[in-house]
């Protein structure tokens, strides 16, 4: 193992969901979509999905930059991401997202206005791929993914931003306490999106997550859990399964039906796996 694949096996994330012996099977899956504009004058989320019968992609991009800039930088990651997703051949699917991270990082980041100057253009990325009863994810910046089974449900990706980095300088004694809790406010600013140019920090699963039957995937802009609470989250998508389109769909609505003031730019997609033992 190199270098570069020894940090990336370090930044993944293992989940606590209990995984199950499978045996041989075929596959379907489902999957729903929903993305609202909120309040904003302009949508710069972009969301795609690909479906197959025993073969899946999802993809939501977070754009910012400037209203233009957030758009096409979104757009821009969604269109790298697909082309390299129809055209992989065999490429594992690890090693197809980390050279889609490249390719989509070095377009946006080269994202220019009118007269040359650069867009300072960036989007968030989180993907996933069900491959068979096998499930891998991507994740760069604070867009998220869950899993949903049975009566759980869990994050599988981090938020890479500056809070990320004083929790880990905290845990590893770098800082103190109370240099942590000044620093906080700005926890939300993100030190990890594409375009930023030579993006490093990365999550993609190198060992794929075993599924089974009903287990659902969530992929979702920060505009869905900056307003619904996780087991409110939870609660919306368990009533409505298995329609996931119906559940994707009111967990837009509910966002908006709370929005009191400002609400986010808020796409999800929804992944239902089911299998049928032969």
């Amino acid at each position: 193992m190199n270098k570069e694949q020894a940090e990336l096996q370090r930044n993944i994330i293992t989940i606590r969901i209990e995984e199950p012996i499978v045996e041989s099977q075929k596959s379907h899956i489902a999957v729903g979509a929903s993305s609202i504009i909120g309040t904003r004058k302009n949508q710069q989320d972009s969301i795609y999905t690909s479906c197959g019968s025993d073969m899946a992609i999802a993809v939501v991009c977070d754009g910012m930059g400037g209203m233009e800039g957030g758009e096409l930088a979104s757009q821009l990651a969604i269109r790298i991401l697909s082309q390299e997703y129809e055209e992989r051949e065999d490429q594992q699917i690890p090693e197809f997202y980390r050279k889609a991270v490249i390719h989509m990082d070095n377009g946006v980041s080269g994202l220019v206005r009118e007269n040359g100057e650069s867009m300072n253009a960036g989007t968030t990325v989180v993907s996933a791929v069900i491959q068979d009863d096998k499930l891998y994810w991507l994740s760069v910046g604070d867009s998220r993914i869950y899993i949903v089974r049975g009566n759980e449900f869990e994050q599988v990706t981090r938020d890479h931003n500056y809070k990320l980095r004083l929790d880990n300088l905290l845990q590893e004694d770098l800082i103190s306490r109370e240099d942590y809790l000044s620093r906080i406010a700005k926890g939300e600013a993100l030190i990890s999106y594409i375009g930023m140019g030579n993006v490093t920090l990365m999550d993609i699963n190198p060992i794929p997550f075993q599924l089974c039957d009903g287990d659902t995937i969530l992929l979702c802009s920060d505009g869905l859990y900056k307003r619904l609470e996780d087991k409110e989250i939870q609660k919306i998508i368990c009533r409505e399964l298995p329609n996931v389109d119906q559940a994707a769909q009111k967990l837009t609505q509910i966002v908006m039906e709370k929005t009191t003031g400002s609400q986010d730019n808020t796409s999800v997609i929804l992944m239902q796996y089911h299998q049928y033992l032969s």
